[in-house]
């Protein structure tokens, strides 16, 4: 096992944390869907064991985040955080490691970048989530579509015609509803006045507008095309890779839905509701 030189980058550090240490692997499977057919999948794991929810995890502002990646797959593959310069390229079995501050509430989205967007695409991307204060009342959100034929020729090295991309489930966090329910890391659950933090990031191909009912949020960090700081809405138009932190005080009690208003985003081989579609629960 091969390991590379660790590099060091620093976001806007302020003060001294702990050292937290993530290990991930990038393990192949089949994707089980909603509708209990299979595709193929990869996806960025915490043990050698295919999960098809890849790894997206907290750090508190401040901390040192030690990351060690390994390569489980038959095939090469790439690490890269976005807007990062400079990727790593992993040979199978072997490993990379790196380290990280950052020193604000912010997202951070990490994916495969070679062949780009194919492997991606075949479902290795996640993200971490820096907080700052309380991780008690913080969500993330991975929001990915799939073509399931797309994956299966893509696993056996095949091309595929992007200009025909037409996908047929939908998820947030590999899941789609209403599975979605079950998820504590996506499904809200909050009191009136709580401060909800809510991480947020397209890792798909197609565009996703994201609509809350019943509240608006604010930005209080975005890594988007047209998203700015400070911006209060109850609909976010995200692009493939836009990455968001939404922050929400709810005012009033009930359940309330949140979804993609692309309609075919909340079906599952054009069944509804199986899509990017989940139901907040705020108590009194």
């Amino acid at each position: 096992m091969r390991f590379v030189t660790v590099l060091i980058l620093l976001y806007a550090f302020n003060g001294f944390g702990n050292t937290v240490i993530k290990k991930l692997y990038i393990n192949r499977g089949l994707f089980v869907t909603v509708k209990g057919t299979t595709f193929a999948y990869t996806a960025f794991n915490e043990t050698s064991s295919f999960n098809q929810t890849n790894v997206c995890f907290y750090l508190k502002a401040g901390d040192t985040l030690v990351l060690w990646v390994k390569n489980n797959d038959t095939v090469q593959h790439g690490f890269k955080f976005k807007g990062v310069t400079s990727g790593y390229t992993i040979n199978p079995t072997d490993s990379i490691a790196d380290t990280l501050i950052y020193g604000q509430r912010s997202i951070h989205v990490f994916y495969d970048h070679l062949n780009y967007p194919d492997n991606k695409n075949e479902g290795l991307a996640g993200f971490i989530a820096v907080y700052s204060g309380s991780v008690n009342q913080c969500y993330k959100w991975n929001m990915k579509e799939h073509q399931s034929r797309y994956n299966d020729t893509l696993s056996m090295g095949m091309p595929v015609n992007w200009n025909n991309y037409a996908p047929d489930f939908f998820t947030i966090n590999e899941k789609s509803y209403a599975d979605l329910q079950l998820d504590t890391n996506a499904k809200v659950t909050a009191g009136m006045g709580d401060t909800v933090y809510i991480y947020v990031a397209n890792t798909g191909q197609s565009m996703h507008s994201l609509h809350f009912h019943g509240f608006h949020s604010e930005t209080v960090y975005e890594d988007a095309k047209i998203i700015q700081n400070g911006w209060i809405k109850d609909t976010w138009g995200l692009f493939s890779m836009d990455a968001v932190v939404l922050r929400m005080v709810p005012d009033k009690a009930g359940q309330y839905s949140v979804h993609d208003h692309n309609l075919v985003a909340i079906t599952a081989k054009q069944t509804h509701p199986n899509g990017m579609f989940t139901i907040m629960t705020i108590n009194p």
